[in-house]
């Protein structure tokens, strides 16, 4: 409602004010429209506007979607396992490939073993540690004795003497370097009439010890290399002792003990009996191509103690001593050929009979010297 509707007017005014009025608000009507469209198309602008910003921004924020997304299951998996199907941004460079031959596929077999030379085992000792299997130990080997000292001489015979073969027999076994513990070993021949086994030859107390244990198993040890001596010992010429003790009751000796050197080719290198007992009694003797020369008894008793007895051999003599004093010389024809030391002891039909401990030959020691 106008204000003129509401209170009566105090004043009039001009007609021409009045008639102007019309013509004024039909201008402002036709101002109206205008600025109704202009507003609408103001509105319309910014309304596309806004969807378009709208649009824009919806593809920003599903651009950006799936890199959130994906950028949330890397941190999710960065201190754990991959999951399966998944797949991992790698950021790093990618490594330049060979220009030929792929990269080998990885396997999960391990890498073989380098090869190491197999060289053939030695054979091992029965005495190892690690053998599994159960072997019989060895015989303990016997300890070796060492060559008298400079100062042992031939006892009773003068001259410059060297020291060339020894043994105390101070050991626990006969020493299988020097000596054969039978007649031709292994297969241990018979001499004087009996059987030599080696289970009656024995090293105790520091002396050599053969025994007669029947009428048929006797004893006996020999140097000879080609008779089961290991190194054994041969001389030509020079000096051979030893100190023995001979078994018998004061009057006679027992069975057929002897200490006699030998050659190889018999009776061709001749044979030494240094001393022999025939008969009970002691004696001296000698063997060639030319016959047996025996040389007869030494008066004395020889029996139950320890005497010495050597042999000195020259190219065509020998001489025997008994206790250092020479009881026997003669000649040779052996040529001067190789002999070895011989300790036996066999049995008799003319001694007195003894076996066991009653027949046992005690060797204190064998020397020889050049």
């Amino acid at each position: 409602m106008s204000a003129s509707n509401d209170q009566p007017r105090t004043d009039a005014r001009p007609q021409t004010q009045e008639a102007a009025a019309p013509t004024q608000r039909r201008a402002l009507l036709k101002k109206s429209p205008n600025r109704a469209r202009s507003r609408q198309v103001m509105t319309l602008t910014a309304a596309a506007l806004v969807a378009l910003l709208g649009v824009v921004s919806l593809g920003q924020v599903t651009e950006q979607a799936p890199q959130s997304a994906e950028l949330s299951r890397v941190a999710d998996t960065s201190s754990r396992a991959e999951a399966p199907g998944q797949v991992k941004r790698n950021t790093s460079p990618t490594p330049a490939l060979p220009a030929t031959d792929p990269t080998p596929v990885a396997t999960t077999e391990p890498a073989p073993s380098p090869e190491t030379s197999t060289a053939a085992p030695a054979p091992a000792p029965t005495t190892t540690a690690t053998a599994t299997a159960t072997t019989a130990a060895p015989e303990p080997t016997p300890v070796v004795a060492p060559l008298a000292s400079t100062g042992a001489l031939p006892v009773g015979v003068p001259g410059a003497w060297t020291m060339a073969f020894s043994d105390e027999f101070n050991g626990t076994g006969l020493d299988a370097a020097k000596w054969s513990n039978c007649w031709f070993s292994p297969t241990c021949g018979t001499m004087n009439k009996v059987t030599t086994s080696p289970g009656n030859v024995a090293v105790a107390g520091g002396n050599l010890v053969l025994s007669l244990a029947s009428s048929s198993s006797g004893a006996l040890v020999s140097t000879n290399p080609r008779g089961g001596a290991g190194t054994g010992y041969e001389f030509t010429t020079g000096y051979v002792e030893a100190r023995i003790k001979f078994p018998g009751d004061g009057t006679n000796l027992y069975n057929w003990p002897a200490f006699w050197t030998n050659g190889q080719s018999w009776p061709t290198n001749g044979e030494n009996d240094i001393a022999e007992v025939l008969s009970g009694k002691m004696t001296v003797n000698y063997h060639s191509t030319s016959g047996a020369h025996n040389q007869g008894t030494v008066p004395g008793d020889w029996g139950n103690n320890f005497h010495t007895f050597g042999l000195h051999r020259t190219a065509n003599s020998s001489d025997v001593y008994f206790d250092g004093v020479k009881v026997k010389s003669y000649s040779t024809d052996d040529g001067g050929a190789p002999q070895y030391i011989v300790l036996n002891v066999g049995a008799s039909g003319s001694s007195p009979a003894a076996y066991g401990a009653a027949s046992q030959v005690q060797v204190d020691y064998v020397r020889a010297w050049k």
